[in-house]
């Protein structure tokens, strides 16, 4: 006699097994990441106590690379060493703590790698332009914001560093002229629509395309963004700003306005929100 299997049960029971083995896999991943987590912030904290403890420098990379030496004296692996500042030196430049924390130490140093005179791109872009409201992206020691309103413009300028603002207030106040200064990120800034005649963003990240729209909202119609940063890849600066009317592009092999004028693959660009 053949006995009858309920063949429902049995899928219904696979299925639940499934499941359940899929859950306990989910939970073991889940769990080891939470570990991993908790194991890369208590790195990064111990890297801002340490950061904390180091006099000012005016070369970023010279703050960050003893870390790992540190590291090595303390018994860590050669491998984790690498891994750990391969850690460090990513969230020192793209986290708001971080670029707080490590920029606020470069500008306190006292041999700059920047020059301190005005970006020579923001000079001639100007040049003829009836003065506006501008914007200085990342305003640093305020070397572009100062010449900006010596000019004529009214000049705000943010930065997450409150040191480099401080130096940056210092030196307008030098100079006789006013300018506006916040203490922010650019993913925190308020750019507001059709706000200003120019943006200025000099040697502090590359832009993308997402940045070039929000920078073409930010802008009055016939406003400018002037840009100036290391090269990196072929033309994706240029690809991204395709929206505006490009009025200058280049890049070359020059001597570069940071790390004390070594030479290096240079991107300026000048681009203006076209008039309707």
């Amino acid at each position: 006699m053949i006995q009858e299997i309920d063949v429902s049960f049995m899928i219904t029971h696979h299925r639940r097994s499934i499941v359940g083995l899929a859950f306990c896999l989910f939970t073991i991943i889940a769990a080891g990441l939470a570990q991993t987590a908790a194991k890369d912030e208590a790195v990064w904290k111990d890297f801002l106590q340490w950061l904390a403890a180091r006099p000012p420098n005016s070369r970023p990379m010279d703050l960050i690379s003893p870390y790992r030496e540190d590291l090595l004296r303390r018994g860590v692996p050669p491998a984790e060493a690498d891994r750990r500042l391969a850690l460090v030196s990513d969230l020192a430049f793209h986290s708001p703590e971080g670029a707080k924390a490590l920029w606020n130490k470069v500008y306190a140093g006292k041999n700059p790698i920047f020059v301190p005179t005005p970006t020579a791109l923001v000079v001639q872009a100007i040049a003829g332009r009836r003065p506006g409201k501008a914007l200085d992206y990342g305003i640093g020691q305020g070397r572009n914001s100062v010449f900006l309103a010596m000019s004529g413009w009214d000049v705000t300028g943010f930065d997450p560093s409150d040191e480099g603002v401080r130096i940056a207030q210092e030196n307008a106040s030098k100079s006789g002229v006013k300018i506006h200064t916040v203490v922010t990120t650019d993913d925190q800034f308020e750019f507001g629509k059709d706000q200003w005649d120019l943006i200025v963003v000099t040697y502090v990240r590359l832009l993308d395309k997402a940045d070039a729209d929000k920078l073409w909202s930010a802008l009055k119609p016939g406003g400018i963004v002037v840009y100036e940063n290391g090269a990196i890849g072929a033309n994706a600066l240029l690809r991204a700003f395709l929206r505006y009317r490009i009025v200058r592009f280049e890049n070359v092999e020059t001597t570069a306005e940071w790390n004390q004028g070594q030479k290096a693959r240079v991107e300026r660009l000048i681009a203006e929100k076209a008039l309707d």
